[in-house]
């Protein structure tokens, strides 16, 4: 018997099983190329609390984005950078290759019984003490343990080009092109475009795209991403990353989320006894009351007009503020950008 199964081969999983020590560990992930591809998004620089990561793995460093909407733009300033994801979750791969089993099988089941849990793969039953589920958007772990989901769930869609890419990542706010946000962003050797919404995808992508008229792309891709802070704790285990909407409501990006959740189960997962109510009181702390912060945003955002938001964008122009990544709204409430808020809510 083991004393965890980690069901998810992306970063939350992959990290986790990284931090376990002198475990039985099973890591089970569908994928042998660890999924489908991921669009770059943006990645704090606050990463590198966390690795040192090969210089392979780091595309580019942002410093600067331009927010628009119509014929506004403003530009703020970030500490950033943008990875190749497939090489990032390759690279912990295999640290957690060294530290934990890893089997590329497909749950179909998971149960408990007296005795612990159960899980059903495409390829053999294995027992274990306690699963944790890093099984992303659609989480059967979730959905076989808790009643509770996610509060909202939002789609992205990308595409490549093989243009020359700049330096410039853009975000773009027009409601022509998502109720959300559209996105130009500089890979390596290329440019991502891009867009999350909530609603009408496919649509609101044709209208980027046709506006955009990107040259030589690649084929589209698609993703769900869960945001809203939801119950991620239960007897026989835990939910880490995207399993339990632990992304940013303001731009759906998980991956520094995923690597705090990550940190705060190992502290709890490599007791003698585990307090998974404990995990799900320190992951509520440290990301919860910033996920609900920025889904009050977001609400918020969803009524603003495109001259409205044009607005907001030359206010925030005037500014030239940096601003933090991963808790915005949290950065926004202590100090003098408090401004912008209150252009935000109060216009």
């Amino acid at each position: 018997m083991y004393d965890y199964v980690i069901v998810g081969g992306g970063v939350a999983g992959l990290y986790l099983a990284t931090r376990l020590k002198n475990k039985q560990v099973l890591l089970l992930e569908e994928h042998k190329n660890l999924g489908p591809r991921r669009c770059s998004g943006l990645i704090s620089d606050r990463i590198n609390k966390f690795f040192d990561l090969p210089k392979s793995i780091i595309e580019r460093e942002i410093y600067k984005a331009y927010l628009c909407c119509g014929e506004v733009s403003a530009q703020i300033n970030l500490n950033s950078v943008v990875l190749d994801k497939e090489k990032f979750e390759t690279y912990l791969l295999r640290q957690a290759e060294k530290n934990v089993e890893v089997k590329y099988e497909r749950m179909i089941k998971v149960s408990d019984d007296y005795h612990g849990v159960v899980v059903t793969t495409s390829q053999g039953v294995y027992r274990t003490k306690y699963v944790i589920g890093c099984d992303g958007a659609n989480s059967l772990v979730r959905k076989t343990f808790l009643d509770e989901e996610p509060k909202k769930f939002f789609f992205g869609k990308f595409c490549y080009s093989n243009e020359k890419p700049s330096d410039e990542y853009r975000v773009f706010f027009d409601s022509k092109y998502s109720d959300l946000f559209a996105w130009t962003a500089p890979r390596r050797n290329k440019v991502e475009y891009g867009m999350i919404c909530e609603k009408n995808l496919n649509s609101n992508y044709e209208n980027f795209i046709r506006d955009k008229n990107p040259k030589d792309t690649s084929e589209d891709y698609f993703g769900v991403i869960p945001t809203g802070f939801c119950k991620c704790s239960f007897p026989k285990g835990i939910l880490v990353g995207n399993a339990a909407g632990m992304t940013k409501p303001l731009t759906g990006g998980g991956v520094i989320y995923s690597l705090i959740a990550g940190k705060i189960a190992a502290r709890e997962l490599n007791k003698d006894e585990p307090d998974f109510r404990n995990y799900e009181k320190k992951c509520f702390e440290v990301l919860g009351k910033e996920i609900k912060k920025q889904l009050l945003a977001r609400r918020v955002y969803s009524k603003l007009s495109d001259r409205r938001k044009e607005k907001l964008i030359s206010s925030i122009k005037k500014e030239r503020f940096n601003i933090d990544m991963d808790f915005p709204m949290t950065d926004i409430l202590k100090d003098k950008k408090m401004r912008i808020l209150k252009s935000f809510f109060g216009m």
